[in-house]
């Protein structure tokens, strides 16, 4: 398995430490779901599992729902180079993707997610604090009033779908610990 380097700047005095904090922890939040990630690298990601009935979201949708999220909550809400994709509005909150035969290759996305994901690195550390802020512009306001909860946000998702992604491997019957 290769190491995941984290892409954030060491912290320093300017006025944009807690947006390099966070960008930090949105950054390391990325490496433990690559981690896991890892342990699924040669299976098939369209493979649905059903649990008690119920089906459970597969790697395919997992991967593009978090490239277009991240594409929404940290590039698009802040400003950042935001990028369209033909298949992301199958992949949004509450949405089910695209049947297996229309989706994009698995490899794109999965290219897609690691292009989004270094936009954002790029992008957050430029932010003045000040930009956390800002009123809350994404639509969902459960997230909170401001940009900062956007971010926070961020990071709850990921982690949320990062444990489903583990329970992808225990399904597999790969080893993540």
């Amino acid at each position: 398995m290769r190491r995941i380097e984290p892409t954030h700047q060491r912290m320093t005095n300017s006025t944009n430490t807690e947006i390099r904090l966070l960008t930090g922890v949105i950054d390391r939040t990325r490496q433990y779901t690559l981690q896991y990630m890892e342990h699924l690298q040669d299976v098939d990601p369209h493979h649905e599992f059903v649990c008690e009935g119920k089906r459970l979201n597969t790697l395919f949708w997992l991967t593009a729902h978090l490239t277009a999220t991240e594409n929404g909550l940290l590039l698009l809400a802040t400003g950042g180079p935001f990028e369209r994709f033909s298949w992301a509005k199958h992949y949004g909150p509450g949405s089910t993707g695209l049947p297996k035969d229309q989706c994009p290759p698995y490899k794109e996305v999965r290219a897609t997610m690691d292009a989004v994901h270094d936009r954002a690195m790029t992008h957050l550390p430029t932010l003045e604090d000040i930009v956390l802020e800002r009123p809350n512009n994404t639509g969902f306001l459960r997230f909170g009033p401001l940009m900062r909860d956007v971010l926070i946000q961020a990071i709850r998702h990921e982690n949320y779908h990062t444990g489903q992604i583990g329970w992808l491997c225990k399904l597999y019957g790969r080893k993540t610990v």
